[in-house]
């Protein structure tokens, strides 16, 4: 009696492991918009694009990336932030990468970027941050 409710209970702990460990995973599916998003650019901070939704219908959409990026000494970064206000020129090169000119703490524009791919998905044709 006291070994069938062991192999119970060990049975019931992985089971509930492995479902949270599935919804860790799902909750940590990061980006890749430009895998099912077309004709896409970018306006100041805003990223607009044309995506796929599950059904197969294509839906305009946009993204404000100000709340989400921060320009770190003429780095972009992944953090809470508001880029545009030190960054100029702002535009895609290729189908996912931010390129810009961002000031540094010593007040000089340098080249800066970020893969876009990396944290905007598209969810059911609309650009989201993950």
């Amino acid at each position: 009696m006291k070994n069938g409710f062991f192999k119970a209970v060990v049975a019931f702990i992985f089971t509930v492991a492995m479902s949270f460990g599935m919804f860790a995973n799902q909750a940590w599916a990061l980006g890749d918009f430009s895998q099912s998003c077309y004709d896409s650019g970018i306006s100041g901070s805003t990223l607009f694009s044309t995506c796929r939704t599950i059904s197969g219908y294509l839906n305009p959409t946009q993204i404000n990336l100000n709340p989400y990026i921060e320009n770190v000494d003429g780095s972009l970064m992944w953090q809470p932030g508001n880029f545009i206000q030190t960054c100029r020129y702002t535009q895609l090169s290729g189908p996912s990468f931010l390129v810009g000119e961002c000031k540094t703490r010593d007040q000089v524009w340098v080249p800066a970027g970020i893969n876009l791919d990396e944290h905007i998905a598209n969810i059911d044709g609309t650009l989201k941050y993950e």
